[in-house]
């Protein structure tokens, strides 16, 4: 399960003074370029594949090819009651 972390965010609102001259800034994050001393970030679809790993009991992990392979067959799954719902609803109303 992914954790939830809430952050709290202070804007301030500062008048502008009639003696200081009009500034933009931009505001937000500042974007980094990584260079070699940069720590790599871990995606939310490692996490999952590390879930589903756990949840599995694999040993060495979980690989991309199984997990797109258990995507498809999910879906493949759904699809096929979706088409077998969707036909018995044609047969229902033609009928």
């Amino acid at each position: 399960m992914q954790k939830q972390v809430a952050y709290e965010h202070q804007d301030q609102i500062q008048a502008p003074s009639a003696s200081s001259p009009q500034t933009s800034r931009p505001r937000g994050d500042i974007v980094r370029l990584a260079n070699a001393g940069s720590k790599a970030v871990e995606s939310p679809a490692r996490r999952l594949q590390q879930d589903v790993a756990t949840a599995f009991g694999a040993k060495e992990g979980w690989s991309v090819k199984r997990t797109v392979l258990l995507g498809a067959a999910y879906h493949l799954v759904v699809l096929g009651a979706l088409g077998l719902a969707a036909s018995q609803a044609v047969v229902h109303l033609v009928g």
